[in-house]
């Protein structure tokens, strides 16, 4: 049931539900409003400083958005952290433990870099400095605003971009689109073969000066599960190497399974690296696979491969057989912005140890 409802209000936001859903979403605009209203608030409150922010004895940079999940801030904080590492940094990365794949994920993609879990950032901040952090990356803390930040990266999905955004619970948006002049850069990411450009020119008519990146977000290559273990490199984001893999792609019809918040674009990715997905089976974002959706899975499949991502596969592994399994694997490349990302870390201080 709950999966049911989630599927409507998936499809409601993306004006996909038919006349049901377009009720709904008319029942729902005084809640929008109220919840426009309290965001509002909230923001005006951290700006006059009538509520206090709470600045980390080491530098903070954010990954952040403005929508409900699809923008890659995950692999983009571990692309961050890798970036921060080569420039002398000991980063740790603070997750607000809303969900258990992410920081599964960051442990598995940087083993050695820390991850601390809580909804109260400021405490964990104070942690990871106290453990010899030099840098702390908020993986989604762009609302987070308790904890000040040197760096604020804003990521918006160039597929789910809007002019004028639907916010919560209407519609998938946390903020309106003038919320990214805050932001220090953003990006624009994409998964898809479409050009983002027109995207990033209208987000800089409405940041007013704020520079505006693109990152492609890569079906970098296909791994067998049986095969993967954590700190091999697996998920790791090259710079300049502009070279894909997608040796290994499942060439027998598979079976997609993930729990993500944008199935769509996982499958547009996976067939044009080489597989042939004849089924897909989703469930909604960060849910915990148990042994009941195993069997699930198992019986959809009926014997074919299975593909998910690394994100899903860090909570099925040990509920399915590594060996019929395929991950494919996501990496983060700069299209634009690059060497200004590098000039932008290059002005946080390197504490020494």
């Amino acid at each position: 049931m709950r999966e049911r409802g989630a599927a409507f209000v998936e499809r409601m936001w993306q004006d996909r539900a038919g006349v049901a859903g377009r009720v709904v979403s008319t029942l729902l605009l005084p809640a929008e409003l109220a919840f426009r209203g309290a965001s509002a608030v909230r923001n005006r409150a951290y700006a006059s400083g009538r509520r206090e922010v709470v600045h980390a004895t080491v530098p903070v940079v954010s990954i952040g958005n403005i929508a409900i999940g699809g923008a890659g801030k995950t692999p983009f904080s571990a692309f961050l952290a890798r970036r921060l590492t080569a420039l002398g940094h000991t980063p740790a990365l603070l997750h607000g433990g809303y969900a258990d794949d992410e920081p599964l994920l960051h442990r598995r993609w940087n083993p050695g870099v820390p991850v601390y879990v809580g909804r109260d950032r400021v405490v964990s901040a104070r942690a990871a400095a106290d453990a010899g952090a030099s840098v702390l990356i908020l993986d989604d803390g762009f609302q987070h605003r308790r904890l000040a930040r040197d760096i604020d990266l804003v990521l918006v999905a160039a597929e789910t971009w809007t002019r004028a955004p639907r916010l919560l619970p209407r519609g998938p948006w946390r903020e309106s689109s003038s919320a990214l002049r805050r932001a220090t850069a953003v990006v624009v990411t994409y998964r898809t073969p479409l050009d983002p450009a027109h995207v990033r020119s209208e987000i800089q008519k409405v940041v007013r000066g704020v520079p505006v990146w693109i990152a492609r977000m890569t079906p970098e290559r296909w791994r067998r599960a049986a095969a993967m273990e954590p700190g091999d490199g697996w998920g790791g984001a090259a710079r300049h190497d502009t070279s894909i893999s997608t040796s290994g792609a499942p060439t027998a019809p598979a079976l997609l399974v993930t729990a993500i918040a944008q199935p769509g674009l996982l499958e547009t990715g996976a067939n044009a690296t080489g597989a042939r997905i004849d089924d897909v089976l989703t469930f909604r974002d960060h849910h915990a696979y148990t042994a009941a959706d195993a069997e699930r899975i198992l019986t959809r499949a009926s014997g074919r491969a299975i593909v998910t991502t690394a994100k899903d596969w860090v909570k099925l592994d040990g509920l399915l057989d590594p060996a019929s399994v395929w991950v494919l694997e996501q990496e983060v490349r700069m299209d634009e912005g690059d060497d200004a990302l590098d000039r932008l870390l290059a002005t946080l201080a390197v504490r020494n140890a």
